[in-house]
């Protein structure tokens, strides 16, 4: 819609478009021979910069164009009444000279945001403790100065027909793979949808599986892991109200890695991650293997142990099977209760819950000792693996292990292993195998282990950078 050069039109279609909200106003100013008309929402901008930057100039410097009169840096024109009502939305003061069909979108927002803080969800001992926050403007400047080179490239889309959500990618112009680019650009683009909240609605509306239990986007709120993502030839994907950054492409072997694992030295980098994916190996199936071994094949364990399970149970009036599926469900439940109550609550329900329950469980003869060991143990297990996503697909994938245990024993223990391998092997993240063997000369240098920095010369399988090469000449000084 084209904008009137009557300032008083213009004033009824803006009130129009935004339901004669309250927080719509308007101010009119004399200066030498014009008359100017300035609308802005309260809510939104920085009244000291309107006054010191908008209004002040325009008193002082008479009958000059209001591009030479006002100090604001971010200075558009406009003959749309749709782009004016766009900016007053996001904290612009729109100014219109009577008898003119112009205006002048001055950037005088109000930023309201949190501090930079420790990374809620992932805490490590070494490295750096900066976290995202919601404000966008804010994470592109933290990773404009962790990534100080031209060569890092900010693209900016908006998603939401309603919302108008700002989304901006981030990748290395030298290093991102073009076809992942453009097939990104094709799925972001083809978004048709009213409303965003990032970064989940993003993370289902472009993933490749829509049905899939495994994430197929890691999401990180650590401006030093999107930075080591970036040089790995990867994207970013930074949204405007959200603190998490997504990652894509990535493989299955991305959610066990830490910035620890670079920090703390090769070795206990190799070993700290081979304990993790031994943990999700032990978080899927350690529930259903104990189910199938008491139920339907206790001699193949050592005499005593065997003993020592049968007596555990000898007086557990419920099923194995359904002793698992209890407990499990019940350290969900004190899971999502320690995670919704406030922080000190929190804790506090957490391992008083655990301990009440599962002692009045145990001396009741409801649930084996035993159970309650595995059950723990299981938990504590997948809690060790540093994505939430991945950690929290791994119990809920233990249910599916219980189910063909129960029925079949080892037998569907194995089937069920099986049935997963070929899940994985299935999954594609942007078109990139998701599942690919990590057992190579050449992958398992950080999948399965952390090898050296110097000994990971090219970069990751799944990036498809268009440079591979990482390191060159690591360690000349030795020659």
């Amino acid at each position: 819609m084209k904008a009137n050069s009557s300032i008083e039109t213009n004033k009824h279609e803006l009130l129009k478009l935004f339901s004669n909200s309250s927080d719509f106003n308007t101010s009119d100013i004399k200066s030498g021979q014009s008359s100017f008309r300035l609308f802005y929402l309260k809510t939104m901008v920085d009244d000291k910069v309107v006054q010191e930057h908008v209004i002040r100039p325009l008193l002082r410097y008479k009958d000059v164009p209001v591009r030479d009169a006002v100090s604001v840096l971010d200075y558009q024109e406009t003959d749309l009444l749709t782009d004016a009502a766009k900016a007053l939305v996001e904290g612009k003061t729109v100014v219109q000279i009577h008898g003119k069909a112009t205006f002048y979108l001055l950037d005088t927002s109000l930023n309201k945001e949190r501090s930079l803080n420790i990374p809620v969800n992932e805490r490590v001992l070494r490295g750096s403790q900066e976290g995202l926050i919601e404000n966008l403007q804010t994470n592109l400047n933290l990773m404009r100065k962790l990534v100080a080179t031209p060569d890092l490239v900010v693209k900016s889309y908006v998603v939401g027909v309603k919302s108008n959500t700002n989304v901006t990618v981030l990748y290395m112009g030298s290093l991102a793979n073009q076809d992942i680019l453009k097939e990104f650009d094709k799925r972001i683009r083809s978004i048709n949808i009213d409303y965003v909240e990032a970064p989940g609605f993003l993370q289902e509306l472009i993933q490749d599986q829509r049905f899939s239990l495994f994430p197929q986007i890691l999401v990180t709120e650590r401006p030093d892991r999107v930075r080591s993502y970036l040089m790995d030839g990867k994207i970013a994907i930074l949204t405007d109200g959200s603190p998490d950054c997504l990652i894509v492409p990535v493989s299955f072997w991305a959610f066990f890695q830490s910035p620890d694992d670079y920090q703390i030295g090769w070795i206990l980098g190799s070993m700290f991650r081979l304990l993790r994916i031994i943990c999700f190996i032990m978080a899927i199936s350690l529930p259903g293997a104990y189910v199938a071994l008491v139920t339907f094949d206790p001699r193949i364990l050592p005499y005593e142990i065997a003993l020592t399970l049968q007596s555990s149970m000898q007086y557990i009036a419920m099923p194995p099977v359904l002793e698992a599926v209890t407990m499990l469900v019940v350290l969900e439940i004190l899971r999502e209760a320690a995670v919704r109550l406030a922080s000190p609550i929190g804790q506090t329900i957490g391992i008083v819950g655990g301990i009440v329950i599962g002692t009045v469980v145990v001396q009741s003869n409801l649930i084996s000792n035993m159970m309650v060991f595995v059950v723990a143990f299981t938990g504590v297990a997948s809690y060790i693996i540093p994505s939430y996503e991945m950690s929290s697909s791994a119990r809920q994938l233990s249910y599916a292990f219980i189910a063909l245990a129960a029925i079949f024993g080892l037998i569907g223990l194995e089937f069920a292993f099986l049935l997963t391998l070929a899940h994985l092997a299935r999954l594609q993240t942007m078109g990139i195998p998701y599942f690919y063997p990590a057992l190579g000369s050449a992958p398992i240098k950080d999948t399965f282990l952390r090898a050296p920095i110097w000994s990971l010369t090219k970069r990751s399988k799944e990036s498809l950078a268009q440079d591979n090469t990482r390191l060159k000449d690591p360690r000349g000084w030795t020659e």
